[in-house]
């Protein structure tokens, strides 16, 4: 296989987002403990399936992407590895099909809830695959995708019956951290068409994807800042600072490009909000900011979009 097959699989596989997949398994499964554990062991293999799984649905879901959208990329992308014959179409497939099988398996294996939710996952990712090209409402599969990696992660730690049982309080934490990231993610996409819109653009367009980038102030910071605002308050500090940078170079050298990538690798920071809160250990504030730090190392390799 040549260095140039190997770096275009990289491609399609957007494999330099798997930090930011690897800090959303990491919030869920700290939630999980925080939240579910109870006295006894926690199973190092079966957090690493998880984390396996995660991945795999992932990188699958990409190539799924990458193998659905030929036509589209045809006409305005021939250079890619699909398009331009470097990638048989079905062989693309065949990685999409047996990645997310095997994750789904994965997390089945590990506890049928956390296959459940697995199978959310993949359902959010078929249908974004569908729509993404042709109605605007695709955007809530592709935000789903991504919300559903916490409970997948932290619904590892029990069992069904546990799960059958839990009350309305234990899902309250779910539905803000989906409207944090899916916000964030939300933004990313508003502010790149603002900016590469052919048509004259108002302030105010332009204002409202940066509220929805700073959703997760809102949805991840706001409880935690009513609740405890001094333990909240360096992790928030740090992830207004990187956005504004990033923001502010936009403004000054319209690179979108560089502005998704580098948004995209700073996923790890609105987990960050919650992680510096609930950590049970000092570590987790080292590990998390890392990956994103990963997310922008591996972006030097391939494209992260």
């Amino acid at each position: 296989m040549t260095r140039q097959k190997v770096i275009d699989l990289l491609a399609m596989s957007r494999f330099a987002n798997l930090p930011t997949v690897w800090s959303n398994g990491l919030l869920g499964a700290l939630i999980g403990y925080a939240s579910f554990y109870e006295n006894g062991h926690v199973c190092p293999i079966c957090l690493t399936l998880i984390g396996l799984s995660l991945s795999f649905l992932y990188l699958g879901g990409c190539f799924f992407n990458d193998w659905h959208d030929l036509d589209f990329d045809q006409k305005t992308r021939p250079e890619r590895p699909i398009p331009s014959g470097r990638w048989p179409r079905q062989i693309i497939l065949i990685f999409a099909l047996a990645l997310m099988g095997v994750g789904l398996l994965l997390s089945a294996f590990v506890t049928p809830v956390s296959g459940l939710f697995a199978a959310g996952i993949i359902i959010c990712i078929l249908a974004y695959t569908k729509w993404h090209k042709v109605h605007p409402a695709s955007f809530f599969f592709m935000a789903g995708a991504r919300a559903l990696i916490y409970p997948t992660a932290a619904f590892s730690f029990i069992s069904w019956d546990q799960f059958t049982s839990l009350t309305p309080q234990s899902w309250i934490l779910f539905p803000f951290l989906a409207l944090g990231l899916g916000g964030y993610i939300l933004g990313i996409s508003l502010t790149a068409r603002a900016e590469t819109s052919q048509n004259p653009v108002s302030d105010a367009q332009k204002i409202f994807p940066i509220l929805c980038l700073c959703a997760p102030i809102l949805f991840f910071s706001g409880p935690l800042l009513i609740q405890s605002p001094a333990p909240a308050l360096p992790p928030l500090a740090l992830f207004i600072a990187i956005l504004a940078i990033i923001v502010r170079r936009l403004r000054a050298t319209h690179n979108v490009g560089q502005f998704v990538s580098h948004t995209l690798a700073a996923i790890p920071l609105v987990d960050f909000l919650v992680v510096f809160f609930i950590a049970p250990h000092f570590i987790f504030w080292i590990i998390v900011p890392a990956l994103a730090l990963a997310a922008l190392g591996l972006q030097k390799i391939a494209p992260a979009t």
